[in-house]
């Protein structure tokens, strides 16, 4: 790989990291998800624009915006003001970042249980969830070396979510990544489906990919849930003569302010209301694309998700985004054997990029702090789990 490309993606895992960090330091119960999203999109545009300065007219920002999907909600979760909830004490939370300079692209999710009281272990379905989804990443990072088989990672992941009695979640994938494209022509669904024909393809040397592990300890059978999709994104290869003024307007506001990364709508219409009326025939034109806010369709269930960024080396896979640790707080009380099939894979080498120190903030992004609970009496907002259950 060219030095200058390692560079970026290096300098991009490493605000992916700092921001993951960063945001779940502040995960308590009363926080708001909105904010903790909010948090992270400006953490991730202000040290996108702390590195590599000297190259000024490159683009960089956010690949994905920052999802908080809570609970049973499986993923795409950016609530607007109007939809936002409140942290509750219990809660698993699902925190995904994603980040570009240059169009190299880095992405990383975590999951952490909300608490006052992190010494107190979790040992329930929830940590089923958590270690299914932790060692799922774990296991599929590293058979992204050359020559494995997609069909065997896919079979590995199903056979870790079955030990810890869960499920792969749907409309979950390990992502092909190239320059300024986040799901290339080797992207996968990693829930098997008989119905759908299984990747016929080996990992090559230098191919760049997300695995994107998500487990369910309900069916993982992915319904819409009643929040309105926030992301969206521009279908490129799409063309259409719009009819409405507005429409015209905002799409052109779209290709002003974006390239091909999905974006956050309300960033466009929150501004001028007037461009909220073209959304509806800019999404039935097939000109923007949606992002369903997903959740397992059995009321009650837990879904945890971690992520990676990982490159096939030659050598074998290398992470680009670092694996932070597994909760502490929680344990499951399944075990993976060393002599299994899954515990002999966990025991192959998996390389790790250096990442480099990131540049201090010049002015530091204000945290996001919790809700009193006198202030969320007075509020009378539910549980956003609550709010999902009862759809």
């Amino acid at each position: 790989m060219d030095t200058g490309i390692n560079t970026k993606y290096q300098s991009t895992a490493a605000i992916v990291e700092q921001v993951l960090k960063q945001v779940l330091g502040v995960v308590v119960p009363g926080i708001s998800v909105a904010s903790l999203c909010s948090y992270a999109d400006s953490l991730v545009t202000a040290y996108t624009h702390s590195v590599h300065r000297k190259e000024t007219d490159i683009e960089r920002g956010a690949s994905y915006p920052t999802t908080v999907s809570v609970n049973n909600i499986i993923q795409n979760c950016s609530p607007s003001p109007s939809e936002d909830t409140l942290l509750q004490e219990g809660d698993v939370v699902k925190i995904e970042v994603g980040a570009h300079i240059d169009g190299y692209v880095a992405s990383a999710a975590h999951t952490v249980v909300a608490t006052n009281h992190p010494g107190a272990m979790v040992e329930d379905r929830r940590a089923d969830a958590i270690s299914a989804a932790y060692y799922g990443s774990e296991v599929a990072s590293r058979m992204v070396r050359p020559g494995q088989s997609p069909r065997n990672l896919v079979k590995a992941l199903g056979l870790v979510a079955a030990g810890f009695g869960c499920t792969v979640a749907e409309d979950t994938f390990t992502c092909q990544l190239d320059r300024f494209v986040v799901s290339g022509p080797n992207t996968f669904a990693n829930r098997f489906n008989p119905d759908v024909p299984a990747p016929d393809f080996t990992f090559e040397t230098g191919e760049m990919y997300t695995v994107d592990c998500t487990m369910s300890t309900g069916p993982g059978i992915a319904r819409a849930s009643t929040i309105d999709p926030a992301v969206y994104q521009r279908d490129v290869n799409h063309q259409y003569a719009l009819k409405l003024r507005t429409s015209r307007a905002l799409f052109s506001e779209v290709c002003k302010r974006y390239s091909v990364f999905p974006f956050l709508m309300r960033d466009i219409v929150d501004a001028n209301q007037s461009l909220r009326a073209g959304v509806s025939e800019c999404v039935k034109s097939q000109l923007l694309v949606p992002f369903a806010v997903t959740m397992d369709k059995r009321a009650g269930s837990v879904v945890a998700q971690f992520k990676l960024t990982v490159l096939c080396h030659y050598s074998g896979p290398i992470r680009i985004t670092r694996a932070l640790p597994m909760p502490s707080n929680v344990r499951s009380t399944t075990v993976i054997p060393d002599g299994s099939e899954i515990g002999q894979i966990l025991a192959l080498d998996c390389g790790q990029v250096k990442l480099p120190d990131l540049p201090r903030l010049k002015t530091p992004i204000q945290q996001p702090v919790p809700t009193t609970q006198q202030q969320q009496q007075q509020q009378q907002q539910p549980s956003l789990s609550s709010a999902m259950d009862t759809s």
